[in-house]
């Protein structure tokens, strides 16, 4: 019975690599990400990591990881950027406003009505990388998918910015989340958004072939 446990197939075992993947792939995005600049590519391979290293048990996480971070580099970094500058700019026109709303009802109410369009550029964020990871597109393509994932499954969606915007903040709170939640973050992800992507997992497939 104990010879099971602790043998390479046996649960402990098992469980003990998925947390030592987790940990690492989280400790080596936060330290990408401190460099700011590859915050895009870096999340791209994180998600592709964890599918396929954590997720799915194939032997390639840390090499598959670093494939990513490179090929996708440019497109995940523009993307990143673009998202950033438009989620920027929203959150600072909603804390305007409502300042604003502290003399003004229809400041207040725009403030309000900006909270719910913030869902849009966060939203898209959340779908890019993942959709980059698994699909072969040109940065105009990529993003103006990102924003119909955004539309079409607004209820997943939303769990997603609000899932996002829960581990933002407790992490913000203490450091030591990011060493842990970034990986399991991109596995909650996973859950909503893997069944969206198998739908299209034949044309992903086919276009990944013909791209390699």
């Amino acid at each position: 019975m104990l010879k099971k446990i602790f043998s390479q197939e046996g649960f402990l075992w098992k469980g003990l690599n998925v947390l030592t993947d987790i940990i690492f792939l989280s400790t080596l995005w936060f330290l990408l990400c401190l460099l700011v600049v590859p915050i895009g590519p870096a999340t791209t391979a994180l998600y592709d990591a964890v599918i396929h290293g954590i997720r799915r048990r194939e032997p390639v996480v840390y090499p598959r990881f670093f494939k990513t971070l490179k090929t996708e580099f440019k497109t995940a970094f523009l993307s990143g950027l673009l998202w950033g500058v438009l989620i920027l700019v929203c959150v600072l026109t909603v804390r305007y406003l409502l300042a604003l709303g502290e003399t003004s009802r229809s400041a207040f109410a725009a403030g309000i009505a900006y909270y719910v369009v913030l869902i849009i550029p966060l939203g898209s964020a959340c779908w890019v990388f993942p959709i980059l990871s698994r699909f072969t597109f040109d940065f105009a393509s990529l993003n103006k998918t990102a924003l119909r994932f955004a539309f079409a499954y607004l209820p997943r969606t939303l769990i997603l910015v609000l899932m996002t915007i829960e581990v933002l903040q407790w992490s913000l709170n203490a450091i030591f989340p990011f060493f842990f939640m970034p990986a399991l973050t991109m596995l909650l992800w996973s859950l909503f958004i893997e069944p969206v992507f198998k739908k299209y997992e034949p044309k992903v497939d086919e276009t990944k072939s013909t791209s390699e």
